[in-house]
Formats: C-alpha cells, sequence, structure tokens
C-alpha cells in the first residue's frame, strides 16, 4: 500500500483513488509543523505495521523562494530535504550546532519514485520542478528570511513537514516521495499573494496523475 500523507485535510480532499484498486492506497492526515508529522505518521506505521506500507508519498503546499526559478502553482518535487532552523539563530542567520549533538538534518529523497513521478507527469501534460525542500517549524515571513534559506540549502521552497516524514521514513526504511504545489512566494508578509485554492486544485491532480502510474506500473 502506498501511504498518502498531507498536513490538513483541505490538502487531502482532492486526492481521490484511482481505477478500482483503492487497497493499493492509503490516506493519512499527519497534521501541521514538524512534530505532529513525526508523531501521527510514526504512530501509523507502528499501530499498523510498516511491511503493509510500499512507500510514502508527502503531498501538499510550498512557499517557493524568489530567484529559485520557481513560480505561483508549479508542481515542485524534492529531491532532498532540509530541516531548514535546527541550530543557534542569529541576526541574519542560523548557525548549524556542534556535530556532537547535531540530530540528521539531511534526507534524500527515493531516486526511483522520484524519476517514476517526474515521467508520470510529463506523461500527462504537467510541467515541474525538482530540487531541494526546506522545511521549518515556523514559516518564513520575510524576503530575507527566504534568500537566506534559498541560498544556504539551495532550496526551491519550504514547507513544514517533509523532512520530518523523511526522518520517519529513514528509520523505518520506506521509500518516501513528496510532491507540493507552490501557494505563494516566500516574500515579506504584507506582499504575499495567496493562490491556496488553485494550488490544492493542482497539487490533487498531479497526485491523481502519480497514483494511476503507480497503479498501472
Amino acid at each position: 500500500m502506498y501511504l498518502i500523507v498531507s498536513s490538513t485535510a483541505m490538502e487531502l480532499k482532492p486526492v481521490e483513488f484511482p481505477g478500482k484498486a483503492p487497497e493499493l492506497f492509503g490516506l493519512l492526515l499527519i497534521g501541521v509543523g514538524p512534530v505532529e508529522a513525526a508523531v501521527n505518521l510514526t504512530e501509523y506505521l507502528c499501530r499498523s505495521g510498516p511491511e503493509r506500507v510500499t512507500a510514502v508519498i508527502n503531498v501538499g503546499l510550498a512557499g517557493a523562494y524568489p530567484g529559485a526559478g520557481v513560480q505561483l502553482l508549479d508542481i515542485c518535487l524534492a529531491e532532498q530535504e532540509y530541516f531548514g532552523d535546527i541550530g543557534i539563530r542569529l541576526d541574519g542567520r542560523i548557525d548549524d550546532l556542534d556535530h556532537s549533538l547535531a540530530p540528521p538534518l539531511e534526507f534524500k529523497l527515493s531516486p526511483g519514485l522520484l524519476d517514476g513521478a517526474c515521467d508520470t507527469l510529463v506523461n500527462a501534460g504537467f510541467a515541474y520542478r525538482r530540487g531541494n525542500f526546506v522545511t521549518v517549524s515556523g514559516a518564513s515571513g520575510t524576503t530575507g528570511q527566504g534568500g537566506y534559506l534559498r541560498d544556504k540549502f539551495k532550496a526551491i521552497c519550504e514547507n513544514m513537514e517533509g523532512a520530518a516524514v523523511a526522518r520517519v521514513c529513514q528509520k523505518f526504511s520506506l521509500p518516501c516521495l513528496e510532491l507540493r504545489c507552490v501557494s505563494n512566494m516566500v516574500v515579506d508578509r504584507d506582499d504575499q499573494a495567496w493562490r491556496t485554492v488553485e494550488a490544492v486544485e493542482i497539487c490533487g491532480r498531479a497526485v491523481r496523475a502519480v497514483m494511476e502510474g503507480l497503479q498501472v506500473g
């Protein structure tokens, strides 16, 4: 079973089971933020048994970094996920913890799932961008903070759950795919123009296309 997870019911609602094989897919609401995501996914896997899950597909919305070549309503797929704000916060930067104290902060998403999803999206007529994602506990509310995280991690967008989901998948030896649609650009908060409804709908269509590809494959 492919387990599709997202932080909110709004983001899961457009995801419908394709064809006549709902047993191939499960849906899980994991909550907002890295702690809720990790706790709820871990609880599910421990309760149901990780051997029942073929892979985890994390879906939802993202804020894109200006200057990273990504625009509003673009589909983005993660190559690597980073915990972006674990460390020592100083003016204009976040210094990493000493290696003796630091938890894992960087996670590579499944290359096989990623390549398969990209091929499926192309065949279904979707354009997409792939690159590094940053997971933050607090969404960036200034252009400067977004630019700093973009440059530090060579990232295209940010979210609040991806690295936590990837960490749990690493712990349970499960492949992980992450697909998001850009709902806003990471600029000064008062200047952010959100297109949440459209982004949710586009993300849902892209996820359904990937599900169709997995079902056929």
